[in-house]
């Protein structure tokens, strides 16, 4: 019996080749046969048909020539030479292809001649007639229209927006006009002149007796400032004279009547995309003469892009080499010379200019604070960074005592900085130069902003808190010791910490790491609660210190993150940053007696926040230079790299892109107050003697007003004995309506509220009340005294998962804290009343432990359950976030209070309250 090939046909057969001989012979189930299967195994009926050929070869033996493949996992055979003999298929079964179905099947075998097999296609599949394929979308335009939005990711807001340009289109309120994408790109260009362009120039330096080039993209600053002088709304809102908010001793060496117009610049180097080395270095600006939250904002007047530094990659034969490393602080300074270029002679004279609001003013344009991370900081102070005797880019800190907090060391300053520069480069050895230089950690290159006037960059550069405190001393180094301290994982206590009030939720976070310095700081936050029945004083004196040194950095960190600063709060911020650098002592005292585990704490994200006040008292709370608003905006950038570009010479690709959505926002403010006054006329023209209260009466009544509202109604009203009975065993629910009944009525007795008729509060089984699972909780901030807003949850499945929030609730003699069980709204003779069943919790009763003390925990002690009370929603004074106490089983809880400034200054106030 000589060999056969197999070919494997589509479906659930067995096909064989037959060639000349008995047609036993050629089926793949007997005798020696060698197969060619379109796939790692036998041939079965997976896989594309495999067409076999079989011809006559000299006498006595048929070769079979190799089938041709045909996919890349059908394995070759090579040409096989078969003898003629028994077993062979007989004359008429030549040339033939018999195909075996599986025995379940049924069916007989089936043989086609080998033509039909090899030739044969999928049969032609007819077209369904259906008359509205397009269903269930009404229209075949709407159907195309979600597929559009789908391929293109739109998000809802987008579609949203897109429905409704159509829809005005569609129903002739607007023209629309555009026929293709050049259309668009048209309009963009002939546009682009609305507000200020970017121009590309190129930056020349000698090194090393060549000639290098590169290329600089930048904003005129001037022009920039000017797009925002010249919009009336935005310089209405500007402030001109120094006060504690502004820096003060700029406009002292002004003459009158010049007023100091503030640069506020950020720049950073960024990677462009997660997977690759394109990078990025834009500079940003902002105009410190506008309110913040305007100026950190991303409509008018918000931070725009001016400038896109060249990238000087490091060479391999030029690595390390302090010639090489100078030659890039000059062209990063050369660059920003030419950005800066526009406002020096400024600078110097000054420049009237008339504002949008119609008042000629006399500016003189400075850059009175630089934001940006340390590496940057020192490019902009020309220090030699890290590796000097004097890393420090703002006072004259030895790198030995960056971490001695009791010592003050002199500040530099840029006159002094330009005298020791004079006299290194009038030396007349390298090795003289570099001497003078080495005394302060100074490079041979003049700094570009010497050339603009009242812009010492000395006093310009500001503490940073994003990555000095979030990714640096805490993320790189604090968070670096826990996990080195802690032996035994702790993530089960970090989950419990749930996910309210802003705060990241994190899992696992043991084993994960980040690069949002946002994500460190909330694991700052929740370190402490999560881990102090862990890191006890006994367990571990080391960890113990150590938490107790992060206790300090984020009470610290609170204070310098403070949006409004008083006399008391700096004094208590100060307060707060010597009680860190005991802790720090402390700790590295007790690391320093193993050499296994010690650390060099020398480094200059230690010392760089003894600044941080003294940048405060001068240039105003910390969020007028953080990084953080500027970081953002390298989002956009980097999405336009990613969708937007051929990712070849992308600088221009990005910037053309940027300056599209500069000229879009500005078309929009201008779009927007065109609306408005529009309206207002229409308003005037339809109501000419409304006024202000002219629809008072006919406002819908809202349940709670301005302190709070409620929301997440539940659509069916419920009755009394319906609650009691889905709460059948928890015990804060029995008894409903008697003691809703008696805590009513002692309130109305107390505030003198005219009784129902009757004179007496009563409720019954079949009383009905509305339930609702959502609270907004509007309250005065004591940080800035601006109104901020909570919203609290009360429901069984929220998310999948029962969630019931916590809040703090007036009452005399003191306020305290508890948890909302049920939310609702009950009628008392014709008034609505908005009422909370809570389960309360109070001040543990005694003295603080010790460890209370040392890490800042404020104990409450749970009631229980049958002991839950009923107030009014108006007692209400914001959300509050409780963490158990994980030795106690649920019975002690402590007050969360890093959750936000606010909270932090309210439990210092109620411990101050408690200890008098």
């Amino acid at each position: 019996m000589g060999p056969a090939r197999t070919a494997a046909a589509t479906g659930p057969a067995r096909a064989t080749a037959a060639g000349t001989g008995p047609a036993r012979a050629a089926t793949a189930a007997t005798g020696p046969a060698r197969t060619a299967a379109a796939g790692p195994g036998p041939a079965r009926g997976a896989g594309p048909a495999l067409a076999p050929v079989a011809a006559a070869g000299p006498a006595g033996a048929a070769t079979i020539p190799p089938a041709i493949p045909t996919h890349s996992d059908v394995f070759y055979q090579p040409p096989a030479t078969v003898p003629i003999g028994e077993g062979s298929p007989s004359p008429a079964e030549a040339d033939t292809i018999r195909v075996e179905y599986h025995p379940n099947s049924r069916r007989p075998p089936k043989i086609s001649p080998i033509e039909d097999f090899t030739r044969r296609r999928a049969p032609d599949i007819q077209p369904t007639h259906h008359r509205e394929p397009w269903h269930p979308f009404l229209s075949r335009l709407d159907f195309e229209f979600a597929e559009i939005s789908l391929a293109a990711a739109l998000s809802k807001k987008h579609m949203d927006e897109l429905i409704a340009l159509i829809r005005r289109a569609k129903e002739g309120e607007d023209t629309f006009s555009l026929r293709s994408h050049a259309d668009v790109m048209d309009g963009w260009t002939q546009a682009q002149n609305k507000v200020t362009p970017f121009t590309k120039t190129t930056i020349s330096v000698m090194y090393k007796k060549e000639e290098r080039e590169y290329d600089l993209y930048t904003r005129n600053v001037w022009e920039f400032l000017e797009d925002i002088l010249r919009n009336k709304n935005l310089v209405t809102q500007m402030e001109w004279d120094a006060h504690k908010l502004l820096p003060w001793d700029i406009q002292s060496d002004l003459p009158f009547p010049q007023k100091p117009l503030i640069l506020i610049l950020y720049a950073d180097k960024t990677k462009l995309s997660s997977f690759g080395t394109a990078k990025g270095y834009p500079v940003i600006a902002r105009c410190g003469n506008l309110p913040v939250d305007i100026r950190n904002g991303e409509g008018p007047g918000g931070g725009r892009v001016v400038g896109w530094l060249p990238i000087v990659e490091e060479e391999a034969s030029e690595k390390h080499k302090a010639g090489f490393v100078n030659f890039k602080r000059v062209i990063w300074h050369e660059s920003f010379r030419k950005i800066l270029e526009p406002i020096a002679s400024h600078s110097h004279t000054g420049v009237w200019f008339s504002c949008g609001d119609g008042v000629d003013r006399q500016f003189c344009p400075c850059v009175a604070i630089l934001s940006s991370d340390y590496e940057e900081q020192a490019v902009m102070a020309l220090i030699r960074g890290v590796n000097g005797l004097f890393p420090c880019p703002i006072c004259l800190v030895p790198k030995d005592q960056l971490a001695e907090y009791d010592l003050i060391f002199p500040l530099r300053n840029g006159a002094e900085v330009q005298k020791i520069l004079e006299k290194a480069l009038s030396e007349k050895t390298k090795y003289a130069c570099e001497a003078v230089l080495k005394e302060t950690s100074l490079r041979p290159v003049k700094n570009a902003f010497f050339d603009v006037k009242h812009s010492d960059p000395y006093t310009a550069l500001s503490f940073d808190r994003l990555h000095a405190f979030h990714s640096g001393l805490f993320g790189h180094h604090l968070w670096g010791e826990f996990k080195q301290v802690l032996k035994q994982e702790f993530t089960t206590e970090c989950d419990k910490l749930i996910n309210s009030h802003g705060l990241n939720h994190f899992y696992g976070v043991l084993d994960t790491s980040f690069t949002d310095g946002s994500k460190y700081e909330d694991i700052g936050k929740n370190l402490v609660l999560a881990s102090h029945n862990v890191l006890t004083e006994e367990v571990s004196p080391r960890g113990y210190a150590l938490l107790c040194t992060i206790r300090t950095h984020k009470e610290e960190d609170t204070y310098v993150g403070l949006q409004l600063h008083t006399t008391w709060t700096l004094a208590d911020g100060r307060a707060a940053q010597r009680k860190f650098g005991e802790k720090l002592a402390k700790y590295r005292a007790l690391t320093s007696e193993s050499e296994e585990d010690s650390k060099n704490w020398n480094f200059p994200k230690v010392h760089s926040h003894l600044h941080a006040f003294d940048d405060i008292e001068a240039k105003g709370v910390s969020r007028n230079y953080n990084t953080k608003p500027n970081e953002k905006l390298h989002g956009p950038l980097k999405q336009t790299y990613r969708l937007r570009t051929n990712k070849r010479d992308v600088a221009e690709q990005i910037l053309n892109v940027d300056h599209h959505y500069y000229v879009a926002g500005y078309m929009r403010d201008e779009l927007d107050r065109y609306d408005t006054l529009r309206l207002e006329e229409a308003k005037q023209a339809a109501e000419p003697d409304s006024g202000p209260g002219a629809d008072e009466d006919n406002a819908d009544e809202a349940v709670g007003g301005g302190h709070f509202s409620l929301g997440a109604m539940q659509r069916r009203l419920q009755t009394i004995s319906d609650i009691e009975a889905a709460h059948a065993g928890d015990p804060a629910f029995r008894n409903f309506a008697r003691h809703l009944a008696q805590v009513l009525t002692q309130a109305y007795k107390a505030h003198d509220i005219p009784m129902p008729r009757g004179g007496v509060i009563q409720f019954t089984p079949s009383s009905k009340i509305r339930e609702y699972r959502l609270l907004r909780v509007n309250y005065e901030s004591m940080v800035d005294w601006r109104q901020e807003t909570d919203i609290l949850r009360c429901s069984p499945k929220f998310y999948n998962a029962p969630r019931y929030d916590c809040a703090s609730f007036s009452a005399s003699p003191s306020d305290f804290f508890g948890r909302i069980l049920f939310m609702f709204t009950c009628t008392v003779g014709n008034k609505v009343e908005p009422m909370a069943l809570i389960q309360p919790y109070e001040r543990y009763p005694g003295a603080p432990s010790k460890k209370d003390i040392d890490l800042g925990l404020y104990r409450l002690q749970e009631r229980p359950r049958s002991k839950a009370e009923f107030v009014s929603l108006h007692c209400v004074l914001r959300g509050a976030l409780l963490v158990e106490d994980f030795d106690t089983k649920g019975s002690d809880f402590f007050v969360h209070d890093l959750v936000d400034a606010d909270m932090f200054l309210r439990m210092k106030a109620w411990r101050a309250q408690s200890e008098s």
